[in-house]
């Protein structure tokens, strides 16, 4: 796989990655505005009819509501001053704490006429931990109701658990009812049983609340004011609907889409770091030098312009040099030059390479010497950006490190006589040449199929030191 192709597969997984994430973030994003704008509206249709049935002017008129309305399944309606005038379902704290205005004898019938002008027809039933009232307005009160009282109260059996449970439909149908706890709580309710509960917090304009966790489950809820004609609240209208199931469905997928975009990231980061890694040059400290021996990362050269073995200078060494340099950079992963070391890893220094320098016999003119050299060999600009030059010093000698960072496109080192250099290249501890089919099949393997062609950089010659 080529080092192009690595980089083209890596760009398009980190595009899928990023993406996928956006696409799911987006789908959230409409998913929860299309959800809330829906249940805002089913809210405020509801809200706005039940305004419309009872019709507040100068007093409350509740019959025509009473015959029309056909409320959501959770709401409340209760009057600036706390009395309740109509309610459906239960959730906590949905009603304070309530207090009943009236006096009563378990189990008997009587009279009440309601804060909002309605007479009722009561009955409480008294449970182990709590009350049942059951009550029907006077104006459809049944013949019998006496009797029906006792055996619509029997049905709620003995505890506040017992007569939760019980269907709504099991009860007759002219019968408000409320189940109240041992601590005054409402634990349900239906139709306008007077009680009262705190004060409302009644709000200027209309306000929906997306979300909100009410016990175990999620609701929507929508608060309609009530005035009436100089425009003073005299009560309020909350709504609410059991957005459970969608939440549920919603954060399931968040979560599909959370691991989905997770797994891919993990591929995009770790496909990322594998192929970084390999195309990275391994760092080398002087300290490592001692423990290094040549690989396909690592050569060792023992000088630039000395030959030890016929201890004389000799121009020929900086071609080995080059030579070298030009296989890490055309190297899938570069490597490290080290001068001043021989083959078998013994220590020489730069000494003998600083006695052949005229003008400046030190590390700044051996430093000026290989860089003239390998501009001379590849050009200044492949030199600034893909080599790197360091000393450090090891037994009180000298070394020399040239770091070779893989290069973009094929380097040719420009050779003294020859018209069409070689093209060389890294294969373990050895620098080669190729040409021909090999050298073909290494271009696609290591550029993606670049043709054989000249460097863009221009090589301009620089005197030697």
């Amino acid at each position: 796989m080529s080092r192009s192709f690595k980089s083209l597969v890596s760009i398009i997984a980190l595009a899928s990655a990023l993406l996928f994430t956006a696409l799911a973030a987006g789908q959230y994003l409409f998913l929860n505005y299309q959800r809330h704008q829906s249940t805002r509206d089913d809210l405020q249709t509801l809200a706005d009819g039940m305004q419309e049935d009872i019709a507040f002017t100068d007093a409350w008129n509740l019959q025509g509501y009473r015959r029309t309305t056909e409320g959501p399944d959770i709401y409340v309606v209760v009057t600036d001053s706390g009395m309740l005038v109509d309610t459906h379902g239960y959730l906590p704290g949905m009603l304070s704490r309530v207090s009943l205005p009236f006096r009563f004898d378990f189990d008997r019938p009587f009279k009440f006429a309601s804060a909002v002008g309605e007479n009722w027809n009561l009955y409480v039933h008294k449970l182990h931990d709590g009350i049942v009232i059951l009550g029907v307005r006077s104006e459809i009160t049944p013949e019998n109701f006496q009797e029906r009282f006792v055996a619509n109260a029997v049905k709620f059996g003995p505890t506040v658990a017992h007569a939760v449970d019980i269907p709504e439909r099991a009860i007759d149908e002219p019968f408000d009812y409320a189940i109240i706890d041992s601590n005054g709580a409402v634990r349900w309710a239906i139709g306008g049983i007077p009680m009262r509960s705190a004060v409302p917090t009644i709000p200027d304009d209309p306000v929906f609340t997306a979300v909100r966790q009410i016990g175990k489950g999620y609701y929507s809820s929508f608060v309609q004011p009530l005035k009436d004609k100089s425009g003073s609240k005299v009560g309020v209208i909350s709504v609410f609907e059991d957005i459970s199931d969608e939440q549920r469905i919603l954060a399931q997928a968040v979560k599909f889409n959370a691991l989905v975009a997770t797994a891919l990231w993990i591929l995009t980061v770790g496909f990322s770091a594998v192929f970084l890694r390999r195309g990275r040059v391994p760092e080398i400290t002087c300290t490592q030098i001692p423990l290094l021996q040549e690989s396909d990362t690592v050569e060792f050269k023992s000088s630039l312009r000395w030959n030890y073995r016929e201890n004389k200078p000799d121009p020929g060494m900086e071609r080995v040099v080059v030579k070298t340099v030009a296989g890490f950079l055309n190297s899938g992963r570069g490597g490290n030059l080290i001068i001043g070391v021989d083959d078998k890893g013994n220590l020489l220094g730069l000494q003998a390479d600083y006695s052949t320098l005229k003008t400046r016999p030190n590390r700044d003119g051996f430093e000026q010497a290989l860089r003239n050299v390998l501009v001379n060999a590849f050009g200044e600009g492949p030199c600034a950006a893909w080599t790197k030059v360091t000393f450090c010093s090891l037994q009180d000698k000298e070394i020399c490190m040239v770091k070779v960072t893989p290069a973009t496109e094929p380097m040719y080192p420009k050779e003294r006589g020859i018209e069409d250099p070689a093209l060389y290249v890294r294969l373990g501890n050895t620098t080669t040449s190729m040409s021909g089919r090999q050298a073909v099949a290494y271009f696609r393997e290591r550029w993606g199929g670049v043709s054989l062609r000249r460097p863009l950089f221009r090589r301009p010659a620089m005197p030697a030191a």
